[in-house]
């Protein structure tokens, strides 16, 4: 279950017990008001204080106009865990404030936990493409959504990830899972393609580089392999020791045994 790091009982940001008393004195002189209500019940749910957060959002629910608040309590409900209670509310906003592109993921968001992942696919297309400045791993999650529930999942979710990479430009979390799923699909030239693509960005890492050897062994270009971990070992070789790079020296052994393998198999007379 996704939950907001709001919805840990206790949480509050600094200023948010002022700003409730500063609310409360508001209230006492306007009291009703809707505004004043769903800034008090906001902040009551950030703190986790579920049955007073869901009082006020229903007092302005009463003095005021439903639809407003209807995107407080769908993210209010979607923070308790109640997600169909919050599919409702997000329907209910979106009916009138179709605009709003936060309303799209937490509904996406929302749809998903509740298993309508057609509604959270659709949610997040609009989103994404809404939406000025995505974050990356929005992409991620809908690609990986994706793959999880259709039967061309894959090749949809390459099309959202190069959809991302357009928008924000070469994302290394993106192209790398985009890598991935063309290795899934069988097309290795197009994961290498990608791969390289993020050489300007990642090549001085060791990591980048162990990666290209394996999927130059995969291409079965056992020549730019080899070059490909004598270069890893020299990048690995002046730097610290590290749990990860212990492991990256391990992988770059198990390649080496790979390729030596191949060219003993080819000095090998048929």
């Amino acid at each position: 279950m996704i939950l907001s790091i709001f919805s840990i009982e206790g949480y509050s940001h600094a200023g948010d017990q002022r700003s409730i008393e500063e609310l409360n004195a508001l209230l006492a002189e306007n009291p009703g008001e809707p505004s004043l209500l769903v800034a008090r019940g906001s902040l009551h749910a950030r703190s986790g204080h579920w049955q007073k957060a869901e009082r006020d959002l229903k007092l302005a629910e009463t003095f005021g106009d439903k639809y407003d608040v209807a995107f407080e309590m769908g993210r209010l409900y979607y923070y308790m865990g109640d997600f169909q209670t919050a599919l409702g509310y997000l329907d209910k906003y979106i009916s009138v404030n179709s605009k709003y592109p936060e309303a799209f993921l937490l509904r996406a968001r929302a749809a998903s936990e509740a298993k309508r992942f057609d509604i959270a696919i659709a949610s997040y297309k609009v989103y994404l493409d809404t939406s000025p400045q995505p974050h990356p791993g929005e992409y991620l999650t809908a690609a990986k959504l994706l793959v999880e529930i259709r039967p061309d999942g894959i090749n949809s979710a390459l099309a959202i990830l190069d959809e991302g990479i357009k928008k924000l430009g070469l994302n290394p979390q993106l192209q790398r899972y985009a890598m991935e799923l063309e290795l899934r699909r069988g097309e290795g030239e197009d994961a290498l393609e990608r791969w390289y693509s993020l050489e300007d960005q990642l090549g001085h890492s060791p990591e980048w580089t162990v990666t290209l050897g394996d999927l130059l062994i995969q291409a079965s270009k056992f020549d730019k392999a080899r070059l490909a971990t004598i270069k890893a070992k020299a990048q690995l070789v002046s730097l610290r020791p590290t749990p990860a790079r212990k492991t990256l020296h391990e992988v770059l052994a198990r390649l080496e045994i790979q390729i030596d393998e191949y060219w003993n198999r080819r000095k090998v007379p048929e």
